[in-house]
Protein backbone atom coordinates (compact mmCIF):
# COMPACT_ATOMS: atom_id res chain seq x y z
CA UNK A 1 0.00 0.00 0.00
CA UNK A 2 2.80 2.41 0.83
CA UNK A 3 4.65 1.64 -2.43
CA UNK A 4 1.37 1.83 -4.62
CA UNK A 5 1.03 5.10 -3.21
CA UNK A 6 4.53 6.23 -3.87
CA UNK A 7 4.07 5.10 -7.51
CA UNK A 8 0.91 7.52 -7.34
CA UNK A 9 2.31 10.02 -6.32
CA UNK A 10 5.51 9.46 -8.58
CA UNK A 11 3.36 9.70 -11.67
CA UNK A 12 1.40 12.83 -10.05
CA UNK A 13 4.28 14.95 -9.98
CA UNK A 14 5.54 13.17 -13.43
CA UNK A 15 2.38 14.69 -15.16
CA UNK A 16 2.70 18.01 -13.18
CA UNK A 17 5.95 18.47 -14.14
CA UNK A 18 5.09 17.91 -17.82
CA UNK A 19 2.21 20.33 -17.26
CA UNK A 20 4.79 23.00 -16.07
CA UNK A 21 7.31 22.81 -18.56
CA UNK A 22 4.68 22.72 -21.11
CA UNK A 23 3.45 26.02 -19.65
CA UNK A 24 6.92 27.50 -18.72
CA UNK A 25 7.77 26.81 -22.92
CA UNK A 26 4.44 28.17 -24.12
CA UNK A 27 4.70 31.46 -22.31
CA UNK A 28 8.28 31.78 -22.83
CA UNK A 29 7.28 31.47 -26.32
CA UNK A 30 4.42 33.90 -26.45
CA UNK A 31 6.85 36.15 -24.19
CA UNK A 32 8.81 36.39 -27.06
CA UNK A 33 6.38 36.81 -29.61
CA UNK A 34 5.30 39.78 -28.11
CA UNK A 35 8.86 41.00 -27.20
CA UNK A 36 9.60 40.55 -31.35
CA UNK A 37 6.44 42.60 -31.96
CA UNK A 38 7.02 45.58 -29.69
CA UNK A 39 10.40 45.97 -30.98
CA UNK A 40 8.78 45.65 -34.83
CA UNK A 41 6.50 48.44 -33.84
CA UNK A 42 9.40 50.57 -32.17
CA UNK A 43 11.20 50.36 -35.18
CA UNK A 44 8.65 51.19 -37.34
CA UNK A 45 8.06 54.39 -35.45
CA UNK A 46 11.72 55.63 -35.62
CA UNK A 47 11.66 55.43 -39.81
CA UNK A 48 8.97 57.13 -39.10
CA UNK A 49 10.62 59.72 -37.29
CA UNK A 50 13.99 59.16 -39.45
CA UNK A 51 11.62 59.98 -42.70
CA UNK A 52 10.25 63.18 -41.09
CA UNK A 53 13.21 64.58 -40.55
CA UNK A 54 14.60 63.68 -43.70
CA UNK A 55 12.10 65.11 -45.73
CA UNK A 56 12.51 68.54 -43.15
CA UNK A 57 15.93 68.62 -44.27
CA UNK A 58 14.83 68.16 -47.89
CA UNK A 59 12.69 71.05 -47.34
CA UNK A 60 15.38 73.02 -45.93
CA UNK A 61 18.45 71.91 -48.63
CA UNK A 62 15.71 73.43 -51.71
CA UNK A 63 14.63 76.29 -49.58
CA UNK A 64 18.66 77.10 -49.32
CA UNK A 65 19.68 76.60 -52.40
CA UNK A 66 16.70 79.07 -53.67
CA UNK A 67 17.87 81.58 -51.35
CA UNK A 68 21.38 81.32 -52.88
CA UNK A 69 20.11 81.29 -56.15
CA UNK A 70 18.56 84.35 -55.60
CA UNK A 71 21.14 85.65 -54.13
CA UNK A 72 23.18 85.11 -56.75
CA UNK A 73 21.23 86.86 -59.54
CA UNK A 74 23.09 89.14 -61.51
CA UNK A 75 20.12 91.55 -61.48
CA UNK A 76 20.14 91.71 -57.84
CA UNK A 77 23.77 92.46 -57.91
CA UNK A 78 23.42 95.28 -60.39
CA UNK A 79 20.81 96.75 -58.21
CA UNK A 80 22.49 96.68 -55.25
CA UNK A 81 25.43 98.21 -56.64
CA UNK A 82 23.84 100.93 -58.92
CA UNK A 83 21.56 101.77 -55.81
CA UNK A 84 23.40 101.21 -52.80
CA UNK A 85 26.51 101.71 -53.90
CA UNK A 86 26.30 104.42 -56.52
CA UNK A 87 28.01 102.62 -58.70
CA UNK A 88 27.17 102.87 -62.88
CA UNK A 89 27.23 100.40 -65.03
CA UNK A 90 30.20 99.11 -67.47
CA UNK A 91 29.73 99.86 -71.02
CA UNK A 92 31.83 98.27 -74.10
CA UNK A 93 33.31 102.00 -74.03
CA UNK A 94 34.54 102.48 -70.81
CA UNK A 95 36.58 99.07 -71.22
CA UNK A 96 39.90 100.25 -72.49
CA UNK A 97 43.11 97.65 -73.26
CA UNK A 98 46.50 98.36 -72.20
CA UNK A 99 48.90 96.29 -74.28
CA UNK A 100 52.43 96.04 -72.94
CA UNK A 101 54.83 97.11 -75.72
CA UNK A 102 58.54 95.57 -75.72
Amino acid sequence: MHNEREIIHGIVLRRLLKLTCFFAVFFFLLFCIAWQNMHMFTLARKIEDLTRERNALEKSIYLKNMELSSLQSRERIKGIATEELGMIPVTYRDVKVIVYGE
